[in-house]
């Protein structure tokens, strides 16, 4: 990233000429945005998902440990976490000629900065045979949820 900041002041220097300095210090304005990190101890808003999964993630986040604090009023929240789900449950062949009944779920989950309206962070899992179902793909979910937040990167 920081060679694409180098290479983008450099041809703002053959194209902009004196516009050059005020260029440089916008991208880096918008790569070094703080709005963009998740502190550990945010307070984070989960919302309402089809089937139930916003519930799964929040039991996720604790099992993970995951340095967040939910939150269930949206007004006393820094950050709000999203998504959508999808399940597909095993198919009777599936299920009397192999006895597996394990599901495939796919899910997709973003975080927003609520007072820059920032996306900080997103992750999409796709489990295709999940014994565990919801509860397996919520927890990778938290599982890299937690390693950006002790990661601190943007």
């Amino acid at each position: 990233m920081r060679r694409l900041a180098a290479g983008l002041a450099l041809t703002s220097t053959i194209l902009l000429g004196g516009h050059t300095l005020h260029a440089a210090q916008s991208f880096q304005q918008v790569s070094q945005d703080e709005s963009a990190r998740i502190p550990a101890g945010a307070r984070v808003y989960i919302g309402p998902i089809d089937g139930g999964y916003d519930i799964y993630l929040a039991g996720a986040i604790h099992k993970k440990a995951v340095p967040i604090v939910i939150v269930t009023d949206k007004s006393k929240a820094d950050f709000e976490l999203s998504g959508v789900t999808e399940s597909e449950k095993a198919g009777w062949a599936k299920i009397v000629f192999w006895g597996n009944t394990s599901s495939a779920e796919q899910a997709s989950v973003k975080m927003i900065n609520l007072k820059s309206g920032t996306v900080v962070w997103g992750y999409n899992v796709s489990k295709g045979s999940s014994a565990r179902g919801k509860q397996s793909s919520a927890e990778a979910c938290a599982k890299h949820l937690k390693a950006k937040i002790e990661k601190g990167s943007l």
